[in-house]
């Protein structure tokens, strides 16, 4: 199977989000070592790349969780209530990038000026 096939594949099965025992076993048995190996590399970065992971701690209010769905229209959103290494606050992941605005984020960056005033 030609590389952009499987990127074409992973692309529906992202945009669907689904993907059935009986496709999962067809392409385990079908693709060579070399494609199912770019398949998973393929699929895991669609996945992370459509998919905004928000973490927070405490409640988050409908206004904010709509404004969050108006930043990122057509992608999948997990909201993930008392993440356990949040204090306070909210952060963000949308594929590689990472919007920390969590107490514990906040502490780290003051202290780390006051590492460096030093």
């Amino acid at each position: 199977m030609k590389r952009l096939q499987i990127k074409e594949l992973v692309w529906s099965i992202v945009k669907y989000d689904e993907l059935s025992e009986k496709d999962l076993n067809w392409i385990i048995s079908n693709f060579s070592r070399k494609e199912l190996k770019l398949f998973m590399m393929l699929l895991f970065k669609e996945i992370k790349n459509n998919n905004i992971l928000v973490n927070f701690a405490g409640t988050l209010s409908e206004t904010n969780k709509n404004k969050i769905l108006e930043m990122f229209p057509g992608k999948k959103i997990i909201f993930n209530r008392d993440d356990e290494t949040l204090v306070g606050g909210i952060c963000l992941e949308y594929g590689d990038f990472v919007f920390d605005c969590s107490v514990s984020a906040t502490i780290k960056r003051i202290l780390n000026v006051i590492k460096e005033a030093l």
